[in-house]
C-alpha cells in the first residue's frame, strides 16, 4: 500500500443522530378507518373519474400515508386500482382524493 495514501473517517458531529433519524423514518403508521361520510365522499369521486384527469390523493402504502398529484393513467374498476405516475394504488388504499385544475 502506498504510503502517502491517508484514510479518511467521516465527521459525526453529534454521536447518535443518524440512527435516531433512520428510526424517525421508519416509524410504522396504522391505517386509518375511514368514516361512512368520508368513505362515501372517496367513493363517489371514484365513480366521477376518468383517464387523463389530473387528481390530488392521499393513500396508504407499506406501513406509511403518501400524498401524490399527477394524471390518472389507468382506472380498473375490476381489481378496484387506480394509476398514477406509475404508482398502482388500490381503492381501499386511499383515504382522500380531489380533482384538481
Amino acid at each position: 500500500m502506498n504510503s502517502n495514501v491517508k484514510t479518511y473517517i467521516t465527521f459525526q458531529g453529534l454521536k447518535g443522530y443518524n440512527e435516531s433519524l433512520n428510526s424517525v423514518s421508519k416509524e410504522k403508521v396504522n391505517k386509518k378507518v375511514l368514516l361512512e361520510d368520508k368513505n362515501n365522499i372517496v367513493n363517489n369521486i371514484l365513480k366521477n373519474i376518468k383517464v387523463n384527469d389530473l387528481i390530488k390523493i392521499i393513500y396508504y402504502n407499506r406501513d406509511n400515508y403518501f400524498l401524490k398529484r399527477g394524471l390518472i393513467l389507468e382506472l380498473n374498476y375490476r381489481r378496484r386500482y387506480l394509476l398514477i405516475d406509475n404508482a398502482k394504488i388500490f381503492f381501499k388504499d386511499i383515504y382522500d382524493i380531489e380533482l384538481t385544475n
